[in-house]
């Protein structure tokens, strides 16, 4: 009987070892090294060497390719962190996945759907969220696995982050807390985020001011240098960039996006090509600092810098994070506010549409800024919120909901 016993237990010590090795925090994005039609990054943790793959297909009960994963070890959240490139897919195809290892274990399989060809025109369905960060209220993500919930009651083609994952950046288990929160939507709907100021350093006499801590490149896996970078789906261009520590940036004169500065060459040149590509209907462009906000979440220098550009080239919409309490403005061009017939209706606007996300997990503020003039839409009660996003012909839908899954606010943007 001992005999069995003391082998019962190295079985079962073999069965949690594996168990507890098995990927988690998987998450896919875009990377930039094909299209969004043709490609998809794969990223896990594993908290053993793996050397794991991805293996995928068509049918979940056939997944007969399989992708070798890169990995290296993490620092920053102290395990090994593997990421691989699905490439040679079809466009607007539905695709099962699984990743692990036979020595480790596997992953449940997930599945994504690729984007249309560009200048595609079929409908986008895209679910927005920000600030998820875990401070007071949510010290272990328990207010984002709400929104998490919710999310992941839908199939959308991406999600859209607009900074502020997680608390303090340089903390490993607030990157594995969201990861793993996050999982159930991240490893279906690809993420494409930002980072926020609470993602970045923020000691102004650094080298790496306005940088993530060195752990955002390790675990994200985007396009470019993760920070500014573009994307086309189907007829849409979207462009993430990267606001910094604003806030202390105006206090030291290192406000990001300065005219002349590269980050502002490369915008403008994106922005450019895009107004000028035929297959491109709407530019949305979106970072962590609003523009226009309530109250010591504007910060003018950030607005003085890059409104010339949205106005040059006419970008369609705006969204940021930041404040955490949802904003809808009306139409913005320089100086001059637009009004509207309907509070829920922009009929080819003039301006820019600008939107502030809200809480998706990180402490609410108080509300206000009802009496600004170009105010059209905010809570008068703290609440957490999320987004989504219909993009169809000429107009883009736009509904807001609770952590409960009530709807707060909705508009419609028309175009032609």
């Amino acid at each position: 009987m001992k005999f069995s016993f003391f082998y019962l237990a190295i079985a079962l010590s073999f069965q949690i070892a594996i168990l507890n090795a098995q990927p988690r925090g998987i998450h896919i994005s875009w990377n930039g090294t094909g299209k969004t039609a043709t490609t998809m990054a794969v990223t896990w943790l594993n908290d053993n060497t793996d050397n794991g793959v991805v293996k995928y297909g068509t049918k979940a009960e056939n997944l007969d390719q399989t992708v070798t994963a890169i990995e290296a070890f993490s620092s920053g959240v102290k395990t090994y962190v593997s990421k691989a490139t699905i490439q040679s897919l079809k466009p607007a195809t539905y695709y099962f996945y699984k990743v692990g290892s036979d020595r480790n274990g596997w992953s449940a399989v997930y599945k994504f759907k690729t984007a249309p060809a560009d200048g595609d025109k079929s409908k986008i369905f895209i679910g927005l969220w920000s600030d998820t960060q875990n401070n007071g209220g949510n010290l272990n993500f328990e207010q984002t696995d709400t929104i998490v919930k919710q999310l992941s009651k839908n199939t959308y083609d991406f999600t859209i982050h607009t900074g502020d994952i997680v608390e303090n950046g340089s903390v490993a288990k607030s990157w594995n807390g969201y990861f793993n929160t996050g999982q159930p939507v991240n490893s279906n709907m690809p993420l494409m985020s930002v980072p926020g100021n609470h993602d970045v350093v923020n000691d102004t006499t650094s080298k790496i001011f306005q940088r993530p801590f060195p752990v955002f490149f390790e675990l994200m896996n985007l396009p470019g240098d993760q920070l500014n970078y573009s994307y086309n789906y189907g007829n849409a261009h979207f462009i993430a960039i990267n606001s910094g520590y604003a806030q202390g940036a105006e206090k030291v004169g290192k406000v990001l996006f300065a005219e002349n500065s590269e980050e502002y060459k490369w915008l403008e040149a994106d922005l450019k090509n895009a107004r000028q590509d035929k297959n491109v209907k709407w530019i949305i462009m979106y970072s962590h600092y609003p523009l226009f906000v309530f109250g010591v979440s504007h910060i003018q220098t950030w607005q003085n810098h890059i409104q010339p550009l949205v106005d040059k080239y006419k970008v369609d919409l705006y969204i940021a994070g930041h404040r955490h309490v949802y904003e809808r403005h009306k139409a913005i061009k320089g100086t001059q506010i637009f009004e509207q017939a309907d509070v829920h209706v922009y009929n080819k606007p003039q301006g820019t549409v600008y939107v502030n996300n809200g809480s998706s997990g990180g402490s609410l503020q108080g509300a206000g800024g009802w009496d600004m003039p170009d105010m059209l839409f905010t809570p008068r009660q703290k609440i957490y919120t999320y987004s989504e996003m219909t993009i169809q012909g000429n107009t883009i839908a736009y509904k807001v909901f609770d952590k409960q899954g009530n709807p707060v606010d909705y508009f419609k943007l028309i175009k032609d």
